[in-house]
């Protein structure tokens, strides 16, 4: 083979893998921002008088089949969702951990605290996957990632309100709640980059949200009457555009974004989630953040990003002084 059609193909398959790449950034950010209008039409179905437990039962109930007629179009045929009874189970698995032990956690954090706040603590997440990350690795992560973690934590306080004692009572319970949920969520993130690449995004989703559907609608029964059912047709319908918009269509994305990618980079990308939920929550529902949290929810950003060295070149130079 000749050298110009060494550099030939080289560059078809550079082209190719940035192709991958680009497709999968995409398939994050988009999922990113659909999940951004969760917290905004949670609140406005709290306002109808529906409570956390009804609101998850329904939403998974309703996503179950969307999710299997999106799957059986994605794979070919439902006969083509057939996966290994292990590969189900630890999807499954990852379900119940990662949409309704952290789905829980998330929806009780909104009914107590700002929509605002609960995304950018949400968003915490990306910091446990690079912890598990370093621990099945075993080793230290670097000193860089280490400062940014600090920040990161700081910026969490902040954001909760430390800088006003009434605001930081108000914000704990939930705020921890919201923490609760990051940390569940980023067990899931491993648990997918381990699976999505040998069972495909289809799949994935599919034995994940199974795992939500038991796991929500074991809890409906155990604890909640079936009267909670009955429920105004606008919440209902803003419940089946969650199921839709908020649960299957992120499903598959960031399965497919994190199979492209890696669970890592696509946590790094999800930093468009809180900002786009910042300027939704203040146009749509007026919650307004202090300056100091404003500083907060600036300054997890910039940390999640710096643990990768994903800052524009002019906070590099800045921080290089």
């Amino acid at each position: 083979m000749s050298g110009h059609d060494s550099t030939t193909s080289a560059d078809a398959a550079a082209q190719a893998t940035r192709r991958t790449e680009l497709i999968g950034i995409a398939c994050v950010v988009i999922s990113a921002l659909a999940l951004s209008l969760k917290g905004i039409l949670a609140k406005y179905i709290y306002a109808e008088g529906v409570d956390v437990v009804t609101l998850m039962a329904v939403r998974y109930g309703l996503a179950f089949p969307m999710m299997v007629l999106a799957a059986a179009a994605l794979r070919g045929g439902i006969a083509n969702l057939a996966m290994a009874p292990r590969d189900f189970l630890y999807a499954l698995g990852g379900g119940l951990i990662g949409y309704w032990l952290a789905g829980y956690l998330d929806f009780t954090a909104l009914a107590l605290i700002d929509v605002s706040v609960e995304r950018v603590l949400l968003f915490s997440f990306p910091i446990f996957v690079l912890a598990f990350d370093s621990i099945r690795r075993r080793r230290w992560p670097p000193a860089r990632q280490l400062v940014a973690l600090v920040g990161a934590e700081a910026g969490i306080v902040l954001v909760m309100g430390v800088a006003n004692g009434e605001l930081f009572h108000t914000n704990l319970i939930g705020g921890l709640w919201a923490i609760g949920s990051a940390f569940a969520f980023a067990i899931y993130f491993m648990i997918n980059q381990a699976l999505g690449p040998r069972l495909g995004s289809a799949r994935m989703a599919m034995g994940a949200v199974t795992g939500a559907v038991i796991g929500t609608t074991t809890q409906f029964v155990v604890t909640t009457p079936v009267e909670a059912l009955a429920m105004s047709w606008s919440a209902f319908i803003m419940i089946a555009a969650m199921a839709l918009f908020c649960s299957v269509m992120p499903f598959l994305l960031i399965t497919e974004g994190i199979r492209r990618v890696g669970a890592s980079r696509s946590a790094l990308v999800s930093t468009i989630g809180p900002v786009s939920t910042l300027l939704l929550a203040a146009l749509l529902l007026g919650e307004v953040m202090t300056p100091a949290q404003l500083a907060g929810a600036a300054l997890v950003i910039v940390a999640i990003l710096a643990l990768e060295g994903k800052l524009p070149p002019v906070l590099r130079r800045l921080l290089r002084r």
